[in-house]
Parts: structure tokens; sequence; C-alpha cells
């Protein structure tokens, strides 16, 4: 078992309102570039959202990466980060994806509306 670990840095506008106690959450999914198909991250992964941007750190197996036949290719990773607090969410993005080489060399930069 290989693990790697995917920064998701994701900001927001400074008008929006974000109450103390905020965080910003995210469930991966794994894809090519029209769908996902295949969530691997376990639950929602999060992080504080003190400052914009705050960075969501997320460790996955390499394994997790692979399709379950031949001719399937999953090159992508897909998520819709939304900031939450008290149990609500206080919005959500549309889908992001990024190609997996991209967010394993330079990381994955998001911007919620």
């Amino acid at each position: 078992m290989t693990t790697e670990t995917l920064n998701i840095e994701v900001s927001w506008p400074d008008t929006l309102d974000v109450p103390a106690g905020a965080t910003v959450n995210a469930q991966i999914w794994v894809g090519n570039e029209v769908a996902s198909y295949r969530l691997i991250s376990d639950s929602d992964v999060d992080a504080p959202a003190t400052t914009s941007p705050a960075t969501i750190a997320f460790t996955y197996d390499t394994e997790d990466l692979l399709p379950e036949d031949a001719e399937t290719v999953w090159d992508h990773f897909h998520t819709s980060p939304y900031l939450m607090h008290d149990g609500k969410r206080l919005n959500i993005e549309r889908v992001a994806k990024i190609s997996v080489s991209d967010a394993q060399l330079s990381g994955w930069k998001i911007a919620i509306s």
C-alpha cells in the first residue's frame, strides 16, 4: 500500500460571511475528465475555515486510483467543496476537477464563489 497526500487549496471571496468555527469540506472522487466514478474519501475531508485560502490535506491510497477493468482510465479527481458551520452548509461550489498528474505535481486550487 502506497499513500500520497493531495493538498487542496480552497479560497472564497472576502465578501462571503464565514462565521468563526466554520470548516471547508470536500468529498473526493476519482474518475475521468467527464465523470466521477468512485468516492475515495471515506467521509468528508475538512480543514478550519479561519482564513482564505484554507488547505485540506487528503491522504489516499494510490490503489484507489486503479480502475476495476483494463478498459477504464481513472485519471481525474473530482470534488464539490463547501463551507460548513453548525451542521449547515453555507454554500457549495460546482464540481471541480483536475487531472491526477497535475494535482500530484502542483496541488489543487479551487475558488468557491
